[in-house]
């Protein structure tokens, strides 16, 4: 078996580690979640193209429009408006998606996800919101500097978050310094006022009440 040149070997590995030390990813996400669990999700993250002298990969990430579809596509999420362009400006390419989902529950089934656990359910007094990412993301692409941000818009008034409320939305500012542990976003939502009065249970009572007397009066 021959031996590889150390100095092969030293570029090799300077290269490797470059990739992986430098190979930084920027990650923005903004989601707009209804009452039934449905909703959609504009994805935007972008590298130096440097970082993807070895390959349309960095980490978990894909700069590759098949892989991308790939990637956020299950029975649950479809992928719509896939851009993939390069900056010249300075140097870094962008990939921009939007997401739509059935089950904001069930994202997770889409491997763009796996690291993540949604949830969205009715509590006692309120509709509550969990999304969790797992602390492994910071070792799949992501540098310390790098930049995460997780906007999400409710259908409802916001009563409490860990995040910071503009009226429905939420936005959380982080970076891979809070993903030392996981990183767990809340917000808990009044759940929206049951219509009553005559767009509600009156409204069929009037209605047959009114089918009722046309047939009375067709009778006389």
């Amino acid at each position: 078996m021959k031996k590889i040149p150390l100095i092969l070997f030293s570029i090799t590995f300077v290269l490797f580690l470059g990739v992986y030390l430098f190979g930084c990813v920027d990650y923005e996400m903004s989601a707009q979640l209804n009452s039934d669990g449905s909703g959609t999700m504009k994805i935007h993250y972008w590298t130096k193209t440097s970082n993807l002298s070895m390959g349309p990969k960095v980490g978990d990430f894909s700069f590759e429009e098949n892989q991308v579809k790939s990637d956020y596509s299950s029975g649950n999420t479809e992928v719509t408006d896939l851009k993939i362009e390069e900056n010249q400006s300075d140097s870094t390419k962008h990939v921009r998606l939007t997401v739509k989902f059935k089950d904001f529950n069930k994202i997770s089934d889409a491997k763009g996800f796996a690291k993540t656990k949604p949830f969205w359910g009715e509590g006692k007094e309120d509709m509550e919101f969990k999304f969790v990412i797992n602390k492994q993301e910071q070792s799949s692409g992501f540098t310390a500097s790098n930049k995460l941000v997780y906007e999400f818009e409710f259908p409802g008034e916001v009563l409490s978050t860990n995040g910071v409320k503009d009226g429905k939305k939420v936005t959380w500012n982080k970076t891979l310094a809070d993903l030392k542990e996981d990183l767990t976003l809340t917000a808990n939502i009044k759940k929206e006022s049951k219509k009553c009065g005559i767009f509600g249970l009156e409204l069929p009572i009037i209605v047959l009440l009114g089918i009722s007397l046309l047939a009375i009066s067709r009778k006389k």
